[in-house]
């Protein structure tokens, strides 16, 4: 018997992690008028992008649906293995109640479905922290009780080009997003319980940077010796300053980098970049 990560593709796993811990990414469908696309799969970030400029309508997003959760689910059982189900903020996305309608109509203990209360590579980082810790040998139990720990901790900030697509897309109010018409003034955004949080602005991205990494030593944490997550939507060059600036203040052991997937674009618009790490 096998532990077995499974997650969703607003977690933003990246492919590397993926394919080497054997991690199953159930995919959320984006909607383009009646143009269907799962995400990640039928459509890549760049096609994605593509065809948000060129439409002319909003797209939406849809969950993961419970028989998706189901199938998998028995199908991992079938083979004797125990599952740990990590998904993105039940307060962001209806995919972590999918999983859990979907652990219910089995009533199996050997299914685990923890609400990450994160988003994009903020969750992504607890998925692949309990796919090393599953590599270790470690049983489920030891292992829900490590990410549960991590997830308190786990800092998530991002820098956007602008909030009209947050906006549009029901995650943020009106008022909010004002800030984001202001010539070259960036919002910063974390996730606080779960939820989005415009946590302030700045003129220009790379001054949001600054920003973000100062509150960062102004909480006093530390990110030495830690692993940090870096992704970004279109735009490695921020990403890279973004990661030059840490590496300048910090002794950091590893960069987990990756790409923001076509759900969390719709939403956050091209030209977002962000970063994460568990607090102490």
């Amino acid at each position: 018997m096998a532990i077995r990560i499974i997650t969703d593709s607003i977690c933003d796993v990246p492919e590397e992690f993926v394919s080497r811990y054997g991690i199953r990414v159930l995919p959320l469908t984006v909607h383009f008028g009646e143009a269907s696309y799962k995400d990640g799969v039928d459509l890549t970030i760049e096609q994605f992008l593509e065809k948000l400029e060129q439409s002319q309508i909003m797209p939406t997003t849809s969950q993961v649906p419970p028989m998706e959760f189901l199938s998998a689910y028995k199908e991992e059982l079938a083979k004797g293995n125990e599952v740990i189900s990590i998904h993105g903020s039940s307060k962001l996305s209806g995919t972590f109640n999918s999983a859990m309608m979907a652990k219910e109509q089995l009533g199996s203990e050997k299914i685990h479905v923890i609400d990450s209360e994160e988003i994009s590579l903020g969750a992504g980082i607890l998925v692949i922290k309990a796919a090393r810790l599953a590599e270790e040998k470690l049983e489920a139990e030891a292992i829900i009780r490590e990410i549960e720990a991590s997830r308190a901790r786990v800092r998530y900030y991002f820098v956007l080009d602008t909030l009209k697509y947050l906006h549009k897309g029901g995650r943020l109010s009106f008022s909010a997003a004002v800030v984001g018409s202001i010539l070259n003034i960036k919002p910063i955004l974390t996730v606080s319980e779960g939820k989005l949080e415009l946590l302030g602005k700045a003129r220009g991205i790379s001054k949001a940077i600054t920003s973000i990494l100062e509150t960062v030593e102004e909480k006093g944490w530390s990110l030495n010796g830690k692993i940090i997550g870096v992704n970004h939507i279109a735009d490695f060059e921020h990403r890279n300053l973004l990661e030059e600036e840490i590496k300048k203040r910090y002794n950091v052991s590893e960069v987990i980098r990756g790409a923001v997937g076509s759900v969390v674009a719709t939403h956050a618009g091209p030209g977002a970049v962000a970063f994460c790490f568990e607090a102490e």
